[in-house]
């Protein structure tokens, strides 16, 4: 079984290649043209990066038939996301102060609060609100309206400013469209590889579905989201940067929604112990980076607040680290 995890990291080192080559040509696109931040990040870098994760749930849970993997994926993928945003702002909180984040990202950080929340009161409720003749969770129809209202209010963003010293590409704007696309094509060839593969492992090992997906699916998955954030620090792009976190997270939700409508044997939403203890510590997460928004988007003394940005994000990133810690515990 030692050659399927040396499979597992090439495949992983894949999707980190592609990342890294998605970032910098939204990067150059987001100089080059006058196209909104929140529209590159926030949703177009957003879906690009989610992809892996849209591939794997539906894979893990069409082809597979374990919605608990796809489930896992998503939730344990969203967990990491946070994590790795809170550990940059940590450790970059001048960069942080210096860049103009748009208050946009603040609003799809709600909208993401409110839906995890959500999510975790339906893990401890015994009863599952299925509409009848097409078998959908009413959570999806709801996850459907809040994700609409947040596009709506996201609407009309000026072009945002940020601190930047990136050397101009050679290549024209056409050029670089292509191998965005080129480079999203293998990204979800890559990423449907690996539903898969964790579904072995997972079974090897006898590790539980929606763990082994956040584990396994999360951890992989969410390499994009990972690799395009320290590209964007290292360009001192944070707007860009905050704008792939938050949008990922949020659009993480509607792939629930896609699955739980392709998912015709059940609901994809689970209510067993991973569900609530992956719930809670997502939904503590996105608390804490809600937090840090309001603060940078509507305070007024932002250095004197360096500290506490430091703190949040110290704690995000503990409150991770014992996350894993329970998830191996209960495994």
């Amino acid at each position: 079984m030692w050659w399927l995890i040396i499979v597992y990291l090439v495949v992983t080192a894949l999707v980190i290649f592609c990342a890294v080559s998605l970032s910098s040509i939204l990067d150059q696109l987001d100089k080059r043209t006058k196209i909104s931040s929140v529209f590159l990040g926030g949703l177009v870098l957003a879906v690009v990066t989610s992809l892996p994760d849209l591939f794997t749930a539906i894979s893990s849970a069409i082809f597979i038939k374990q919605p608990s993997l796809a489930f896992g994926g998503i939730l344990g993928g969203n967990i990491i996301n946070l994590a790795i945003l809170a550990f940059f702002i940590a450790m970059s909180t001048k960069l942080f102060l210096e860049s103009n984040v748009s208050k946009k990202f603040f609003i799809t950080t709600i909208a993401s609060l409110i839906i995890s929340v959500l999510l975790l009161i339906n893990a401890f409720i015994p009863t599952s609100f299925v509409i009848p003749g097409i078998n959908v969770n009413s959570i999806s129809i709801i996850i459907v309206a809040i994700y609409t209202v947040m596009l709506l209010l996201n609407r009309g963003e000026e072009k945002a400013h940020t601190v930047d010293t990136l050397v101009v590409s050679k290549y024209s704007v056409k050029t670089l469209v292509l191998f965005f696309v080129l480079c999203a094509i293998a990204l979800i060839l890559c990423s449907t590889g690996l539903s898969f593969i964790t579904n072995v492992l997972s079974d090897y090992y006898m590790i539980d579905k929606s763990l082994s997906g956040a584990l396994f699916l999360g951890l992989a998955t969410a390499l994009p989201e990972i690799v395009t954030t320290i590209v964007f620090i290292k360009k001192k792009n944070f707007n860009l940067a905050v704008g792939s976190i938050v949008g990922s997270v949020a659009f993480n939700w509607m792939i629930l929604v896609i699955v739980d409508i392709l998912f015709i044997d059940g609901t994809i939403f689970m209510k067993d112990l991973s569900a609530q203890v992956l719930t809670g510590f997502l939904t503590a997460a996105i608390v804490l980076i809600s937090i840090t928004l309001s603060l940078k988007c509507f305070a007024k003394k932002q250095e004197s607040l360096r500290w506490l940005y430091f703190s949040l994000g110290v704690a995000i990133v503990s409150l991770t680290l014992a996350y894993l810690v329970t998830a191996f515990y209960i495994l």
